[in-house]
């Protein structure tokens, strides 16, 4: 305004009346408004796209250090299932072609879940059944599974290879033999409004096998990282039982 008054002659370029004084209030406020609004807009912006990232992050996070505890499987496994395997095929090969087939069943399964949080208890059912198998061409007759999970529960989800690793700590913690056989039991149970998946045996330690413990921290921490339920570890009446929270619906 002022360099408009200067060029157009005014005697008193600086001196601006009170209308004019008016508008440049105006105007001033209108564009302090306008950049308040814009200032405030990319504010908004700015936090929405961090709050995005940072939730990116910490999702692939989360996966990562699921992927490294569910890989965490006991690396024996292979090994006395292949040294079972060499003894049924000299002794017993039609029992060593379904020996087989379940070795191969069981890491297909475990392949499939490597890039998963939740399985269906169904399918996870499925997979223990072959896995006992396993140990039953192995140990005799002496180790067995007794499922009273009732239908409705099939559909639910846990966290893959649970059954797996706690069927893994029975039979390496304990004496499983014909005068000692075991018994793994499946059951549900209602806590807090809340469906549990539960698996108790009876406790019959060996001698020299210490308890790490990383089996379960392992199990502990996959279901924090799932569902953020810690699983319950009882040790009772020469029973030792693991709750699982239930993830009700199937993802």
């Amino acid at each position: 305004m002022v360099t408009i008054k200067w060029l157009t002659g005014s005697p008193h370029p600086f001196i601006v009346a009170a209308k004019g004084m008016r508008l440049l209030s105006i105007v001033f406020l209108v564009e302090l408004f306008i950049i308040g609004q814009m200032m405030v807009s990319q504010f908004y912006k700015n936090i929405v796209e961090m709050y995005r990232r940072t939730k990116d992050l910490e999702e692939s996070a989360i996966k990562t250090r699921y992927m490294a505890l569910q890989s965490q499987l006991n690396p024996h496994f292979l090994f006395n299932s292949l040294n079972t395997l060499v003894a049924e095929i000299e002794y017993a090969p039609q029992k060593a072609v379904e020996f087989t087939r379940n070795l191969s069943d069981i890491y297909r399964y475990i392949l499939s879940c490597q890039n998963k949080q939740l399985v269906s208890i169904g399918e996870e059912l499925d997979f223990i059944r072959k896995f006992i198998f396993l140990h039953q061409v192995r140990l005799g007759d002496c180790l067995e599974l007794e499922n009273e999970l009732p239908l409705d529960v099939y559909e639910c989800s846990i966290p893959p290879l649970t059954l797996q690793l706690l069927v893994e700590n029975v039979v390496k913690h304990n004496v499983i033999s014909p005068a000692k056989p075991m018994v793994i039991s499946i059951y549900a149970d209602r806590i807090d409004d809340a469906d549990w998946l539960v698996v108790s045996n009876e406790i019959h330690p060996k001698k020299g096998v210490a308890s790490t413990g990383k089996g379960l921290d392992n199990l502990l921490q996959r279901n924090l990282l799932v569902c953020q339920k810690e699983i319950i570890v009882e040790n009772k009446d020469n029973r030792f039982i693991v709750k699982i929270p239930i993830v009700n619906e199937y993802e």
